[in-house]
């Protein structure tokens, strides 16, 4: 699997401290997308799911969430990505996809139903900058939708949906990032502000 990174402790993609996974490789290129370095594919981040999970203590994290990039265009892999998250105990799974459920459905692929069968929350559909209110702090645009693929996951995700959107900064390996759903008008200001100094 093409992997950018994986993170623990992530507060801002999700209730609780999260593992979060971020892929590369995203033919979109929805206008506005916070990820713009995670679009194309690396090849050189090409990594056995397997051995990339063993590097983390899976077993503190509240839950795991899966971005990018586009998750489901790698489907074999976030199969197998998934299957072994919920090996090692972690059945709140999240993942972000700018695909709608029903397009996933539609692809009558057996990587893709399986990755679906494990997923406890979906986020679908693509970014649309115009239609992103900042009401929800799960979704980047008001036409995505936040679907429980598992039951018992509301109560929990309920509290966290009202809170307002806020970015965790993280330093890794020198460089400084940012996760989570930004606020509104937050790729502009970041990018007026490197332009600015």
């Amino acid at each position: 699997m093409q992997i950018e990174r994986g993170v623990m402790d992530i507060t801002s993609l999700g209730p609780g401290k999260r593992f979060c996974v971020w892929v590369n490789g995203c033919k979109r290129g929805c206008p506005g997308c916070i990820s713009l370095r995670l679009q194309a594919e690396a090849p050189q981040n090409e990594c056995d799911v397997e051995e990339f999970l063993r590097d983390f203590p899976l077993s503190r994290a509240d839950g795991a969430t899966v971005s990018g990039g586009e998750p489901f265009d790698q489907p074999s892999e976030l199969n197998k990505l998934t299957r072994l998250l919920c090996e090692r105990g972690i059945d709140d799974i999240l993942v972000y996809t700018g695909y709608t459920l029903e397009q996933l459905r539609a692809r009558g692929d057996a990587d893709t139903d399986a990755a679906l069968s494990r997923i406890a929350v979906l986020i679908d559909g693509p970014y649309v900058r115009e239609l992103d209110d900042g009401t929800d702090n799960l979704k980047g645009s008001a036409n995505q939708r936040v679907l429980f693929l598992k039951q018992g996951y509301e109560k929990k995700y309920a509290a966290y949906r009202r809170s307002e959107r806020a970015m965790q900064e993280l330093t890794m390996e020198q460089t400084l990032l940012a996760a989570g759903i930004p606020p509104t008008g937050f790729a502009e200001k970041f990018s007026d502000g490197k332009k600015n100094g």
